[in-house]
C-alpha cells in the first residue's frame, strides 16, 4: 500500500495498491513472493484485505496495480 500526497488546489491523497493488499484467498505464492490469483481487471473492493479496505474507505478511491504496473484498476468503496 502506498500513499502519496499531492498538492493540487489543496491536499489530495492518492492510494496505490498491489497484490500484497489482496485478501489471502486471492493471493498465491509465499509471503515473500506474493502474486494475485485473479486478473487485475477483476480486483474489486471485496477482494482486498481489511487494512486495504479501511484505507480505500478513508480516501474514497484507490488504484490497484499489478506487480509489473502494466495493468491497473480503480477501486471504490461500496455505496452505503
Amino acid at each position: 500500500m502506498l500513499y502519496n500526497k499531492e498538492a493540487i488546489g489543496g491536499k489530495i491523497m492518492k492510494l496505490e495498491l498491489d497484490p500484497n493488499d489482496l485478501s489471502p484467498e486471492y493471493q498465491t505464492g509465499t509471503s515473500q513472493d506474493v502474486d494475485q490469483k485473479c486478473s487485475t481487471s477483476q480486483v474489486a473492493f471485496d477482494k482486498l484485505n481489511a487494512k486495504a479496505q479501511a484505507a480505500v474507505r478513508a480516501t474514497g478511491r484507490a488504484i490497484f496495480f499489478s506487480w509489473d504496473r502494466q495493468t491497473y484498476n480503480a477501486i471504490y468503496p461500496p455505496k452505503e
